[in-house]
């Protein structure tokens, strides 16, 4: 692919998000998605063979990064500790991946508009093939390391504890976004700040302490529970 064509795609790609997250696919026409990317309106159907599959392209491209990005992250645990990992090390690599990737500064912030009107206003059963493709290899991989961590904990118990654990995950980011969009003289800011001043931290420092709570948090938790064997 030349590097033209590749450059039409990318901005249909951009486009594309930036028009998904802000209405609903029907709302979106192709004409609207071809002003707005800068190109030919055919240049839809011959990227994409039309606006479903550009739509699963927009999901795809950033999830199939975070999926491969995590899995990655803790195989190299489990390949560090020679099979012998550290709870807290499992977790941390977890809520790690998943704060930085979903907090990165730019693009993203469409994206997760985008994935919170899809999860939430779909039907039962349409994302079949996202959480197959996407979300079920982070879960189980993620099962088989913190049952490696610490093997006596309970198989049924362990779903309620990973369970907790994207919980909170979620609660931070959506802290986060929720300060992005208010206004800084507000009283609502002011009391935010006052009751959860990491919300005035840089986002990095913020990424970093939400990650270290929820490990140090959850680990103290499966501790509790199951404690370690020796």
């Amino acid at each position: 692919m030349s590097e033209d064509k590749q450059s039409t795609k990318d901005r249909l790609l951009d486009a594309a998000e930036v028009l998904f997250a802000g209405k609903d696919f029907a709302d979106v026409s192709i004409r609207e998605l071809a002003t707005a990317a800068d190109v030919n309106v055919a240049a839809v159907n011959y990227h994409f063979q039309g606006k479903e599959n550009l739509y699963r392209e927009v999901i795809l491209r950033r999830f199939v990064a975070q999926r491969d990005s995590t899995l990655a992250a803790l195989a190299r645990v489990l390949d560090e500790s020679q099979g012998h990992p550290r709870l807290d090390h499992v977790i941390e690599t977890l809520v790690g991946q998943y704060l930085n990737g979903a907090l990165s500064e730019g693009e993203h912030a469409n994206f997760l508009t985008l994935i919170a009107r899809e999860m939430h206003t779909k039907p039962a059963g349409t994302h079949d093939d996202f959480f197959r493709e996407m979300i079920a290899p982070i879960f189980l991989a993620f099962s088989q390391a913190m049952r490696t961590a610490r093997p006596n904990i309970d198989p049924d118990e362990l779903k309620w504890i990973i369970a907790s654990i994207i919980g909170q995950i979620h609660h931070f980011i959506m802290r986060w976004q929720k300060r992005q969009h208010m206004d800084h003289n507000s009283e609502t800011w002011k009391f935010m700040m006052k009751a959860f001043p990491a919300l005035g931290l840089p986002r990095e420092q913020y990424v970093e302490q939400a990650t270290r709570h929820i490990t140090r948090f959850s680990t103290a938790a499966v501790d509790a529970q199951f404690p370690e064997v020796s």
